[in-house]
This record gives C-alpha cells, structure tokens and sequence, in this order.
C-alpha cells in the first residue's frame, strides 16, 4: 500500500525477549511511538509499528523483516534493539552491518545462522552493508534535538549505576556508532539493508542500539530519543 503525497512512511521494529531480558526496552519504546509525527517539510511522517515484536531469533526474522518491507514498503526503517553493555543514557545509531558471523551465537531458538545458510540467502552480496541514508547529517541533527533530555533522578537501570553519587539527573547522550555485532542486531539490520536495497535500489535503514530503559520516565526518554531519530532520518532522505 502506497503513502498519499503528503505522507511519508516509516517503519519502526523493536525486539522480543531474549537472554535474561523478560521485557525488551527496544520493543516498548517501539509501542510507544505516535502514529504520526510532523515533518520539517510540513509532510506528515505515518510511522508503522507492527502487531508483534521481532522475536530474537535469524530465521524468524529473517520470514518477519522481508514479510514486513513487502507489505508496507515503507521510505525509511529504524531497527532497534538493546545494548546490554551499554552505559545508562547511551543511545547509539548504527552505520553498518557485517554479513557473516551469524553462526557463532546461539538465538532464543537455540539456533545459528550456518555459513552454508548465509551462502544461500546472502550469495554475493557485499561482505557488510552501510546505510544509505545521510546518517552524518541526521545525527548532527539528532544531537541538537535531544540536548535538552535527561534521564530521570535514581530510577530504572540508571539506578543501580549512580547509587551514592549525587543526586543530579544525568543528561543522556545520542551518537554515532559502527559497532551493531553478529548476533541478531546486526542480522536484521543485513538482511533488511539487502531487502530493500534490492526493492528500491537504497537501503534507507538504521538500526538504533537503546540502553537498559526499565521505567515510565525512561522508557518514555527512549520513545523521545526515537521520535527525533526518525525525523532528522525523514529529514535527510534522499526520494
């Protein structure tokens, strides 16, 4: 189904479960996300978020992610899922995706991608995909929108982080990163890069790597750090 003129799409997927990980920050902030939000060009962005989470395991996936760009073929795509090694109010944009290693980490299936399945699926395409979007441009603006956000004071994850130092809130911080991994981030993000690269000859994709956010406050932080993304993305695509 394609957007009237004035509106733009963009698909927005957040991840399931997955290790220890009872409730995914990526997937609440992706349900969290308005319908709608305003473009600098007066267009409206129409954001899509699916029915479901994306459960953290390649096949599946790799069947959802196809499934999904088929069927809402959308302008731009942010991916997101949680860093668990990330510092409390670190939200981190993606510029890249390495197409092998997936074999390595067991999913929540217990299962890998084999080398023999990525041969199958990924041939010869390139051995790691940037996005396509001006991302440089769009994390400057980024940066300059979520300037004013903090973290709220001793709750959530950023708790157990500050206990016993001062009572400040924490301003988050929004960057650039060219670290996705091989476990299911950085298989998603290939695999939808080469989708859509291959449908429209872009791969107007990221993928944004979210901290630990546990609360209403923070998840609610997460859901504003989203909403500027996705705009200076819009901003900056190319039709």
């Amino acid at each position: 189904m394609s957007a009237p003129d004035d509106q733009i799409k963009v698909l927005v997927t957040g991840f399931g479960p997955f290790l220890d990980i009872a409730t995914n920050p990526s997937w609440e902030v992706a349900r969290l996300l308005p319908t709608d939000l305003p473009g600098v060009d007066g267009r409206v962005i129409r954001v899509i978020v699916p029915a479901g989470s994306t459960p953290a395991a390649y096949h599946k996936i790799l069947a959802q992610t196809s499934q999904l760009i088929e069927q809402h073929t959308p302008a731009v795509i942010v991916h997101m899922g949680l860093d668990v090694e990330s510092s409390a109010g670190v939200f981190k944009v993606e510029r890249s995706a390495p197409k092998e290693g997936y074999h390595d980490i067991p999913d929540i299936d217990r299962k890998v991608f084999t080398r023999a399945e990525n041969k199958k699926t990924f041939g010869k395409a390139p051995a790691s995909l940037v996005t396509s979007l001006d991302i440089d441009i769009a994390v400057e603006a980024w940066v300059a929108a979520c300037s004013s956000l903090v973290m709220p004071k001793g709750l959530g994850a950023s708790k157990a982080k500050h206990k016993g130092k001062n009572d400040s809130k924490q301003p988050i911080e929004v960057r650039m990163s060219d670290d996705v991994g091989t476990y299911v981030c950085g298989f998603q993000y290939y695999s939808s890069m080469l989708q859509t690269q291959k449908m429209t000859g872009k791969r107007d994709v990221v993928f944004l790597h979210l901290p630990r956010l546990e609360s209403t406050e923070e998840l609610e932080i997460g859901k504003r750090v989203a909403e500027e993304l996705v705009k200076a993305l819009v901003d900056v695509r190319r039709p």
